[in-house]
């Protein structure tokens, strides 16, 4: 999992973190319906893929630009460096954006770079494999279960970025 997921879902007390954070989504998700709210206004999130046109790609930068924020896409390349110059280049991304999605990315390799990075650092997060997945209540694939996911990401992305 990644470490600004993490945050949203302790360890500890996982379920009812869980419950918190679909609630938080459904009342985001409300607010957004009845009118413009731009909680992420000023923010510059970065989506670091080698394609930026997958389904996950997309919803992250539809999360994020509904809520305010201006999204750039960088290549995949960024951090693939040597572990050294990992962190350097973790660090510069860090100053340039507010959160960042690496798509793909393993979960165990996001919580060094947001160590080094100082920002939320995603890891697909709205990729196949993400947990927020696990939180679905729309079980079929269609247009209520994206705007679902939509509403995850975002209530994460605001919270990520308080």
């Amino acid at each position: 999992m990644c470490p600004a997921l993490a945050k949203q879902l302790p360890a500890q007390d996982a379920k009812q973190a869980a419950g918190a954070l679909v609630e938080r989504a459904r009342r985001l998700r409300a607010s957004l319906e009845t009118g413009p709210a731009a909680p992420l206004r000023g923010r510059h999130v970065a989506i670091a893929a080698e394609r930026h046109d997958t389904p996950s790609a997309r919803l992250f930068e539809r999360a994020a630009s509904s809520l305010g924020a201006r999204v750039s896409h960088i290549g995949p390349d960024a951090l693939s460096l040597t572990d050294q110059r990992q962190e350097t280049a973790a660090r510069i991304l860090g100053s340039l954006y507010d959160a960042i999605d690496f798509i793909p990315l393993p979960p165990e390799r996001a919580a060094p770079l947001q160590d080094a990075a100082r920002v939320p650092i995603f890891a697909d997060l709205g990729g196949e494999r993400s947990p927020l997945r696990a939180l679905l209540t729309t079980q079929e694939e269609n247009a209520e279960r994206e705007a679902e996911l939509l509403a995850l990401m975002q209530a994460v992305l605001v919270d990520a970025m308080r």
